[in-house]
């Protein structure tokens, strides 16, 4: 396994831990108190929902100013344009996962 591959895997796990923290918790809730899977589960959609709608928001206002498509040889003060470009994305789904998890 070439260095390149074993990176490409470990940035892949960098999540793992907290995913399976998510299971183990999920389990333990299932096991004290079932009835409350439903709840979860309505939240975690909810969650996703906002996620899914930020991110399509942003794109929709901002078609032509996407963190993905931006060219650091085009602009002369690319790492501030990036940043900015990424912190208006975040703040975007953050607001519309925060609307959809105090608003139902």
């Amino acid at each position: 396994m070439n260095r390149q591959t074993r990176h490409n895997i470990l940035d892949k796990l960098r999540i793992g831990p907290w995913l399976i923290l998510a299971i183990i918790t999920t389990l333990i809730v299932a096991m004290l108190h079932p009835h409350q899977l439903g709840v979860l589960l309505w939240s975690l959609t909810k969650l996703c929902w906002g996620a899914y709608l930020g991110y399509w928001i942003d794109r929709s206002i901002f078609p032509y100013a996407r963190p993905d498509r931006f060219n650091p040889d085009l602009d002369t003060n690319e790492r501030t344009s990036w940043e900015v470009l990424m912190l208006r994305r975040a703040l975007i789904i953050g607001a519309a996962i925060l609307a959809l998890g105090l608003g139902v």
